[in-house]
């Protein structure tokens, strides 16, 4: 079978790399693995924030075509799915998320994308992750905090 799982995130909208830092060490610190985070951005501004950290964070380029600007995501399973949207011709960001996501939603993430905010995703796998991801994410983002499921490819 070919069909990929579907996958579950909490996503929060930050202004700026030390809020994304410090709820992505404190997920951790509650025992969530380094591998269930995503980070979505432009990639200018992904690489500035990724250069400041411990971590040496590799970025997929995701350049949709009628995007102004070069977007990125850390490789993993979210960034697959956003190449692999844009491979089936997908030419902008919101493009991609609508194959998942309301149309609303879709736009708000790009637009947050476009205006230099940084997108964290964290993988849910139970409800007591859930919990803990959006309440530390609702505790330092700059925007509404949301659970959307991304399924197969």
């Amino acid at each position: 079978m070919n069909e990929r799982a579907t996958l579950r995130f909490a996503v929060g909208v930050f202004d700026a790399w030390p809020e994304v830092d410090a709820t992505v060490r404190e997920l951790i610190g509650t025992g969530m693995d380094e591998n269930v985070f995503s980070v979505l951005g432009l990639r200018r501004i992904l690489t500035v924030a990724a250069s400041r950290g411990d971590s040496s964070t590799s970025l997929q380029d995701l350049p949709f075509p009628t995007n102004r600007e070069l977007i990125a995501a850390t490789v993993g399973p979210l960034a697959d799915r956003l190449f692999a949207r844009l491979e089936a011709k997908a030419d902008t960001l919101a493009s991609a998320l609508g194959h998942w996501l309301i149309h609303r939603h879709a736009v708000q993430l790009q637009d947050a994308v476009s205006a230099g905010k940084i997108v964290l995703l964290v993988q849910l796998f139970d409800n007591d992750g859930e919990r803990r991801a959006c309440q530390s994410l609702l505790a330092r983002s700059s925007n509404s905090v949301g659970v959307h499921d991304i399924v197969g490819a």
